[in-house]
């Protein structure tokens, strides 16, 4: 057996994304440094590993001390790290491109076999969203810091621990008239574990060096189909016509503040833009992922959002309970 470690570092903002991606890791060998702001709530992912296999480090993507710590020593970093949908434009150019450069200057310092970069589907310099242009700004210099690079582009992401779908099959409970945003926005969201897998097939094939990857679902919906779709998966009959953007603009920005944080300007953040592939081949395929529809796996997730008196499949299975 070798003797010689193999370090991942993954930087990141405490997102669920990185549970999966550290997951892979470690059965892949890895000793896995996750280094995000608040490591205190990394140990709910230790018993993934061995003893010792995963390290919480403390790191600020704004403080240069602690990425060189994390890095040093790594042949792989993944930078998960970003400013989202809906922050100023100061914050998205602080830490969406300024530390996203600096991350891969230290990565070339270091001697960092493999870095890669998470940016975001449709990201463009000609976008109208501050946050796409600040991501493709952030390719860019990633790049140039880095040109082995690796960059990712998911869509919105969807798993069992999102604020994406959780949140709107909550809303579903609360509104009888749902307050679809944007209705026209067009997503192809796309699942949690193939974007990890992704990350996997990148550090195992030298060839996915300096190329850039697209990652979309196999199904695209405008918002209100989205909707739509959840409304008939958890039987509810809520009026879907949709509310008027200020209103749900209004009501998100005084819900965030109440116990469960129904609504939250990050929900409509992630709804504000077509996120969809537009004719270019899925990053998937060309790694060889099938991707995995969200009518596959959502109700794997969302059953416990239907009424607490349609228990009609529960009940279908109790024939087989011995």
């Amino acid at each position: 057996m070798s003797d010689i470690r193999k370090v991942a570092t993954i930087i990141g903002d405490n997102g669920f994304v990185e549970n999966y991606i550290v997951e892979r890791l470690v059965k892949a060998g890895y000793v896995v440094r996750v280094a995000v702001p608040q490591p205190a709530l990394v140990n709910n992912i230790r018993p993934f590993g061995n003893v010792g296999q995963i390290t919480p480090l403390y790191c600020s993507v704004e403080q240069e001390n602690t990425i060189i710590r994390a890095v040093e020593g790594a042949t792989v970093v993944i930078n998960c790290a970003e400013a989202s949908f809906g922050q100023n434009k100061t914050k998205l150019d602080r830490k969406n491109v300024k530390a996203a450069q600096i991350i891969a200057q230290l990565c070339a310092t270091a001697g960092v076999e493999t870095l890669i970069h998470r940016s975001a589907l449709g990201a463009d310099m000609n976008s109208s969203s501050p946050y796409l242009v600040s991501k493709k700004q952030g390719e860019e210099v990633v790049l140039k810091a880095f040109p082995a690079a690796t960059i990712l582009r998911p869509s919105v992401v969807f798993g069992p621990e999102d604020q994406f779908l959780n949140k709107l099959s909550l809303m579903a409970g609360y509104f009888p008239v749902f307050p679809v945003y944007k209705v026209n926005t067009r997503l192809q969201p796309v699942y949690v574990g193939d974007v990890a897998d992704a990350v996997m097939q990148v550090i195992k094939n030298q060839d996915c060096r300096g190329k850039v990857y697209d990652l979309a679902g196999p199904q695209t919906f405008t918002n209100r189909e989205l909707v739509n779709y959840l409304l008939r998966y958890l039987h509810r009959n809520n009026d879907a016509s949709g509310l008027s953007p200020i209103l749900i603009r209004l009501m998100a920005f005084g819900l965030q503040f109440m116990p469960g944080s129904l609504m939250t300007p990050e929900l409509l953040n992630m709804m504000e833009y077509d996120s969809v592939l537009d004719g270019k081949q899925n990053g998937l395929t060309e790694l060889g992922i099938v991707p995995i529809s969200i009518e596959t796996m959502a109700p794997v997730f969302l059953y416990c959002y239907r009424s607490s008196e349609d228990l009609t499949e529960l009940k279908a299975l109790q024939q087989y309970i011995k």
